[in-house]
């Protein structure tokens, strides 16, 4: 890879993560919305919240991927291009004559009813002037023409022209308007593990802990197909709080109602799947053939797909092995039933692989009990291929001795 491609990688990634990194703050935004609120997302700045007293909160974000020497995101400095590009964009947002607000009473009117906050994964350092002077004037320790002049001497201690222009867009506010902005104004740093607090969001909704993980995999995956089709039809993405209830309560709902909750785990296939002896077994009574891949994987992933989740369940407390030998013993029970009706004295039939057949179309139609709760076909499916698996049950009237 040449040198210039791996600086448009690494330029893309950063873009990347930089999205992921805004969209995961507008989803615990969501996950916080209160009554009569309004959350948006690149509507009126990266993220929004409209409060229900007609107030509204502007939110910029800022990721960096670079680190200090100890291995964590670099400090915000006082010529932080990205603080200062927050902050100019700011300023031309409450001076925008396209929003009738060309004059000073018009962006004071604007910002009685807007705060301002700078997000970032960058850490907060005390050696940041323009940080340590805001804090000062907002601590009222320093009066709003010290904190100019701080700006001022920054300015021109700045070798960055783009800077230089920044800090102009700053300074060129009315100084009452900039008073007022700068008391708005409110930083929220060192803002790194977004994804663990967005699921903390999820564990004060009174979630069990083992369940945490699938409402955030399910509310994620729903709001980003959200996002993708609000944008495709080029409407803008805001969500009231009636809204979210309408469209993601239910996935809270699930997790609280449900005994067991059915996930879909990643199938993690076996090298050879005609090596499987369920697999073998179904071959064997011309029920598949092995040649039909998409079968051999289907039935695969439903036996898999059962043991995941019963393993998931046992070791989230969910289920007892008493209550797996009891789930076993029903479908045993269920087998036995039809192995006998079939093989009457566990004697061949004239078309074995028929009757073979006509055992495993039954039971495919079977629905398993597990710990008083009906797992769905899918599963129930892939626990009889389970225990033809391992085999305890089979299909053809000597299955025993060809497979044991």
């Amino acid at each position: 890879m040449s040198d210039r491609s791996r600086v448009d990688t690494t330029s893309a990634e950063d873009k990347s993560i930089g999205f992921d990194y805004q969209y995961y703050y507008f989803l615990n935004e969501l996950l916080n919305i209160k009554s009569g609120q309004v959350v948006g997302l690149e509507v009126l700045d990266d993220v929004h919240i409209e409060l229900s007293d007609g107030t509204q909160l502007l939110v910029q974000l800022k990721h960096t991927v670079q680190t200090n020497a100890a291995g964590l995101p670099k400090n915000l400095t006082t010529t932080d291009g990205d603080l200062w590009k927050s902050l100019s964009n700011w300023a031309k947002v409450i001076s925008d004559p396209a929003e009738a607000r060309g004059d000073v009473p018009a962006q004071l009117i604007f910002l009685k009813k807007t705060s301002f906050v700078l997000a970032s994964n960058k850490s907060e350092s005390q050696t940041n002037a323009i940080l340590s002077s805001i804090a000062a004037f907002k601590a009222g320790d320093k009066d709003h023409a010290g904190l100019v002049a701080d700006m001022a001497t920054i300015k021109l201690g700045s070798a960055d022209s783009t800077i230089q222009g920044y800090i102009t867009d700053v300074l060129a506010l009315d100084p009452s308007v900039s008073e007022k902005f700068f008391e708005r104004l409110s930083f929220s740093l060192g803002l790194d593990a977004i994804i663990a607090r967005c699921k903390t969001s999820i564990a004060e909704k009174q979630i069990e802990v083992t369940r945490i993980d699938d409402v955030f995999r399910d509310v994620d995956s729903e709001l980003r197909s959200d996002v993708f089709q609000t944008v495709k039809a080029r409407q803008k993405i805001t969500i009231s709080f009636d809204e979210f209830n309408r469209r993601y309560r239910r996935f809270f709902d699930r997790v609280r109602s449900e005994r067991l909750v059915i996930r879909k785990f990643p199938a993690a296939m076996p090298s050879e799947l005609l090596d499987q002896t369920f697999i073998r077994q179904l071959l064997d009574i011309n029920d598949i053939s092995q040649e039909r891949i998409d079968f051999l994987t289907k039935f695969t992933t439903k036996r898999l797909q059962f043991r995941n989740n019963v393993d998931q369940w046992t070791q989230d407390g969910d289920i007892t092995q008493s209550d797996i030998d009891d789930l076993e013993e029903e479908a045993q029970a269920l087998w036995e039933s039809k192995f006998l009706a079939a093989y009457p004295n566990e004697h061949a039939t004239a078309d074995e692989r028929a009757s073979a057949r006509g055992i495993v179309a039954d039971l495919r139609q079977k629905k398993l009990s597990l710990a008083s709760v009906e797992l769905p076909i899918p599963i129930s499916n892939g626990g009889f291929y389970d225990l033809s698996d391992r085999p305890v049950i089979g299909w053809l009237s000597d299955w025993k001795d060809r497979y044991n």
